[in-house]
């Protein structure tokens, strides 16, 4: 899987974990936004995985909804950096044949 193609999966995978906990915690997406001070809009936009959240929005929004970070970490960062380095390893192996 490309490297595009892996983050836009976790953009909307995470998209649709914000999503679910803020359904669970009974909070609107307008509610959500306050708090964590974004706009609706670009909240509506990290929920459909259009959008990437800087760092500190991602804080913002997983601390509200008690999303634990590491296991945000665990789920598609590890896994992601692995693929990455097996590929590298891949590529390195190829090329030193030739």
């Amino acid at each position: 899987m490309s490297n595009n193609t892996e983050e836009r999966k976790i953009q909307a995978e995470f998209g649709e974990l914000i999503k679910t906990k803020r359904k669970q915690k009974q909070l609107t997406q307008e509610e959500l936004s306050e708090i964590a001070g974004i706009t609706d809009v670009y909240l509506r936009d990290l929920e459909h995985g259009n959008y990437t959240a800087t760092w500190v929005i991602c804080l913002k929004i997983c601390t509200v909804l008690d999303i634990d970070l590491s296991d945000i970490r665990k789920k598609y960062i590890i896994p992601e950096i692995n693929e990455t380095r097996k590929n590298m390893k891949k590529r390195r192996s190829n090329t030193a044949h030739c």
